[in-house]
């Protein structure tokens, strides 16, 4: 006896023979698609608009990205939401943001300048300067971009009173321009 299976109903199998659509003997081979029928499903004509660099990056239209450079929809989350967590003070949110992208984008030397002005802002010169020439080696094609990092350079070197390569480094900032 299975437990529970008290009273129990059936319902018959029908025996009446599935007779399926018209059936074609040849090979299916594509064809025209029939737009007359009226049947296509609406297509939604709304526009979409990309959000621009956050600001504090040198854009494309200083020289900075060309087309195909633009930053991609994580990454560009990610540094928008590190420029809205800087300028509200909290730089280890900025922080954490802006590593995160690193690992999304490992070779976006824009993610690298922003990660060394957050390391400035921190007080942390030394490491700042490390993530801008690191930057500064993927930044080859983009004058702007690695003249802000050898400003930042500058500015590392200046703040860990190397005063002869911060020189250095903003003669380079105007030779990249």
């Amino acid at each position: 006896m299975v437990p529970g299976a008290g009273a129990m109903t059936s319902t018959p199998i029908s025996t009446t023979p599935i007779t399926p659509g018209p059936v074609s003997s040849g090979p299916i081979t594509p064809g025209p698609i029939d737009t007359t029928s009226g049947q296509s499903a609406p297509i939604n004509q709304g526009s979409y608009s990309m959000p621009s660099t956050p600001s504090g990056i040198p854009s494309a239209s200083s020289g900075g990205l060309s087309a195909d450079e633009q930053l991609d929809g994580p990454v560009l989350a990610l540094l928008t939401t590190a420029q809205q967590q800087q300028a509200s003070g909290d730089l280890n949110g900025a922080s954490s943001s802006l590593e995160r992208a690193q690992r999304v984008a490992p070779r976006e030397p824009q993610v690298l300048y922003k990660l060394a002005q957050v390391r400035m802002a921190q007080g942390d010169a030394a490491q700042a300067e490390q993530f801008a020439q690191r930057g500064l080696t993927l930044a080859n094609g983009r004058p702007a971009l690695q003249a802000s990092l050898w400003d930042l350079i500058a500015q590392a070197r200046e703040k860990q009173g190397d005063s002869a390569g911060a020189a250095q480094a903003r003669q380079k900032a105007k030779v990249s321009l």
